[in-house]
């Protein structure tokens, strides 16, 4: 028989991923598709992944040990339920953590996506076994997952550290939240398109579109994208300045982008702030999970609960 793996459920506005990782965080299986309109029909695409994982893990003789399953809030994590994420508007106090345990079979934990890449960098990208990690998620929205002294620090309902909701600029662009400016309406992969198209007309373009005419040299996408990563390596000082981490890790389809467009977000060299003097020894840089982050993360919130390999764990808000 070979060694167990825990189910990964990632679910995003734009994309959900299945798959399989064992404990030390390789991914053994993924499926990727298209995020449904509807919510009915992103449950019953969710199920169908599963079940081929599932099916996947059997052939192989892999026990399957528990399902993670990470996803947007705001969420009640006590109940296993998605509330009603802004960028998952049809989703409304869906009992996917129940869902879940029941399709597989095994134990299911639900997490705030940015909550488990977080503690997916604290178990399996943290060579330096730092206690204080915080993880930055960009794609169609903006998240935040902090861990302060080896805990997930959370809040009282299980939704803190919200980075993607603070105001940027007071009065700007409307969110999706219902407020106006918050750092999301700006930085978001979503948003980086939208401003663009905003600012030069035409149709609408991606964030990843913008990448690829900056790195072939067109100025006005190039200029665009910098300034999009000015501001966001603003957030991820905010975040240090907040939270003082040692390391500091940035996910998310934004950061798909070529080492040297991203570089901007993360260049922390001596521009003055709090950052600078509490950044000292300050590791940051891009999460080494790639394009897996989302089901490594997924699968992070289990295998915390079931035990990681190197018996690393974080300990979660309810246990503090």
């Amino acid at each position: 028989m070979d060694a167990p793996a825990a189910l990964a459920v990632d679910i995003g506005a734009t994309k959900l991923a299945v798959g399989l990782v064992g404990s030390d965080g390789r991914v053994q299986h993924q499926e990727r598709a298209a995020s449904p309109r509807r919510v009915s029909e992103s449950l019953a695409l969710l199920d169908t992944l599963a079940k081929r994982a599932l099916d996947v893990a059997e052939a192989q003789g892999r026990p399957v040990s528990g399902v993670g399953i990470a996803c947007g809030g705001p969420l009640d994590l006590a109940r296993g339920l998605v509330l009603a994420p802004p960028n998952l508007p049809d989703w409304t106090c869906v009992p996917i953590r129940d869902r879940m345990a029941d399709l597989s079979g095994a134990p299911a934990y639900l997490q705030n996506d940015a909550g488990a890449g977080a503690i997916a960098s604290y178990l399996w990208d943290n060579p330096d076994h730092a206690a204080d990690v915080t993880y930055v998620t960009v794609s169609s929205g903006v998240g935040c997952g902090v861990i302060l002294d080896r805990a997930l620090m959370t809040g009282h309902s299980g939704n803190g550290s919200e980075l993607g909701h603070i105001p940027l600029i007071y009065g700007g662009r409307p969110c999706k939240c219902g407020q106006a400016g918050c750092v999301e309406a700006y930085v978001s992969g979503t948003s980086i398109g939208e401003r663009y198209a905003e600012a030069h007309g035409g149709p609408a373009v991606t964030a990843h579109d913008i990448a690829d005419r900056a790195a072939q040299g067109d100025n006005s996408a190039r200029a665009h994208w910098i300034e999009s990563m000015q501001m966001l390596n603003r957030v991820i000082r905010a975040a240090v300045d907040l939270f003082d981490p040692a390391l500091v890790c940035l996910g998310g389809g934004v950061t798909d982008a070529d080492a040297a467009l991203l570089a901007p977000a993360l260049d922390f060299g001596g521009t003055g702030g709090m950052s600078d003097a509490v950044g000292r020894g300050l590791s940051v840089r891009r999460t080494g999970f790639g394009r897996d982050s989302g089901v490594v993360s997924a699968a992070a919130v289990a295998w915390n609960e079931i035990g990681a390999a190197d018996g690393r764990r974080v300990a979660l808000r309810q246990e503090v």
